[in-house]
Formats: C-alpha cells, structure tokens, sequence
C-alpha cells in the first residue's frame, strides 16, 4: 500500500510539475498583455488545473475504450494487435468445366443461363454475408483493415493461441473446435444437417437407429425454409494463454448469415455474459430475422445409424 501512495505522489509531484510550467507561461503572457503580476498567478493556477483536465479526460477516455461492451465480449480478439477471421471456402476443379459451372439466379430471363466457368476458389452467400458482419463489428471494436487478417481455414489448422472468429459449419476449425471444447453446447450432426446439444441423451430406437433431439431446416410451400445457427464465444481449447475464439455457423447460407447478423445486433446485451458461452439461433425468414430461442422449445426427434 505504502509503495503505492508514493507511486501515486510522484505522478502528481511529475503532472503538477508539468502544469506548473504550463502555468507560468501562460502566466507571463497574460502579465504581459495586463500588466499586472496577479495575472502571472493566475495563469499558473489555470495551467495546474488545466493539466490536470487534460489528465483526467484521458484516464476517462482509456477506461471508456476499455469498459467498451464490443471490447468486453470480444476479450483478446479486441485487444490483440492482430484478429484472424477464418473462412472455407469451396473448391472447384477447372479442368473440368462442363461439370462445375456457375448459373446465376436470374429468374426474371426465359432462356436458361449456359453458366460460366468463374474462380477456382467460391465463397457462400452466408459466409460471405458473416464476414462483412464481423469485420464491421471488429471496425467499432477499434481494429484497423491491416489488423483483421482473412484466412482459409485450411492453410491454418495447426495454428493456435490467435484471437479468431470462425466462419461456417463446414470450416475445419469450427469442426476441431466443437469437437474439443466442452464450453460449447452444440455440435452438427449427420453431415451438418442437424444441431444438436452435447449432452443430449440418445434413445435406443428400433432397428439400427438411435433417437436425439435436435433441429434442422424445415421448409414451407410458401416461404423461405426455417433455418438456425449457433453463435459461441469459446477459450482456445489448445492454448494456455487463454485468446477469445469466435465460432459463427448455421445448418444453411440464412443460418450462418442470421447468428452473425444477431452476433451483430445484440454485442451489448451479449457483452453482459461472463466466460464461455453458446446459444442457438433461429432464422425463420432471411438473416435479419435471427433470433435466440431454447433448445427444448424448438427442438424435434431424429434418427441416427448406430454404425455411427
């Protein structure tokens, strides 16, 4: 304690100091335009008092940035000098172009589009649409464009102790993360068709199947199928220092759009959550219709193979 209350007087010995100099300029400036000594007196006391606004405003404005709720849910994403937002995207074989061409949704022409061949490498609508969320997010957390590295997955999947977000259900590291970490609720089930909980207990069905819980896409003659996503804040698994890892996925394009759209809209309330957290996202028309609902309430029976 005691070494403290010195610490503390010293920086007031040094800012008083520091004002004092201020002070006696300012002060002989205004005796020199009033031509009265008391003038100097009080140009030194506004220089004390006004060095010690300028103090206070800054200490003010460091804790502000700090206490943030961006910066409070985005823990060492946000004060890390570099942030990666990890992706997957999907590769097509261009010697083979007849078999992967691209048709583009435009249902308004007659005439069938023939396609194009396009790039070697193409990212999801839903991924694509998340990751502009997320660097927008990562923007109003104070991260500059040289600071938010994008990077595929796969380049990178012996990599960790790095601040991240994870983009997609179908990235590698979402799937080494949800695989190893206990923090997270959720995993994808039957080829990432399904979600389910963790701990979920599975009923012997008959046959060669198993009964859990879980949801899934359900589609609707007249409107856009129901989809959902988790949104999970997760302590690297394989670090001891701890970073802050993101993951944002969905069973479909809307899933994954959807939990970074919510991610993106709620970070005050979400900010208030202390450690690791999961939640399920529903998305029953469009991203911007994403919503966080219980697991029990939506949840409905599916069968899995026991060779499984």
């Amino acid at each position: 304690m005691g070494d403290r209350i010195q610490r503390y007087i010293q920086k007031l010995k040094t800012s008083f100091g520091a004002g004092f100099v201020l002070g006696a300029i300012v002060g002989a400036i205004l005796a020199l335009i009033t031509e009265k000594l008391g003038s100097f007196v009080v140009g030194v006391v506004l220089g004390v008092v006004l060095e010690q606004l300028i103090l206070g405003t800054g200490a003010f404005i460091t804790l502000w940035r700090s206490t943030h709720p961006i910066k409070t849910l985005f823990g060492t994403i946000a004060s890390d000098e570099d942030v990666f937002i990890f992706f997957s995207s999907f590769y097509r074989d261009l010697s083979k172009p007849g078999e992967f061409r691209l048709l583009r949704a435009d249902t308004s022409s007659k005439t069938p589009d023939k396609g194009m061949v396009g790039p070697v490498w193409v990212l999801g609508e839903g991924d694509a649409t998340a990751i502009s969320l997320v660097q927008g997010l990562l923007t109003l957390a104070g991260k500059k464009p040289t600071e938010i590295r994008l990077e595929r997955s796969e380049k990178h999947l012996d990599r960790w102790g790095i601040s991240s977000v994870c983009i997609g259900a179908h990235n590698p590291r979402t799937r080494v993360l949800l695989s190893k970490s206990a923090s997270c609720s959720f995993i994808f089930d039957l080829n990432y068709s399904v979600i389910s909980k963790r701990s979920e207990e599975v009923i012997d069905g008959n046959g060669d199947q198993l009964i859990k819980r879980g949801v899934f896409m359900s589609q609707s003659a007249d409107s856009e199928p129901t989809d959902y996503g988790i949104v999970a804040r997760i302590s690297d698994p394989f670090h001891a220092n701890n970073k802050t890892i993101f993951v944002i996925a969905g069973l479909g394009p809307a899933g994954t759009a959807g939990a970074a759209y919510f991610l993106s809209t709620n970070f005050q309330e979400l900010s208030k959550l202390k450690g690791d957290f999961s939640m399920l996202i529903q998305v029953p028309s469009g991203y911007q219709s994403a919503r966080k609902v219980e697991f029990d309430e939506v949840a409905d029976y599916y069968g899995v193979p026991k060779e499984e």
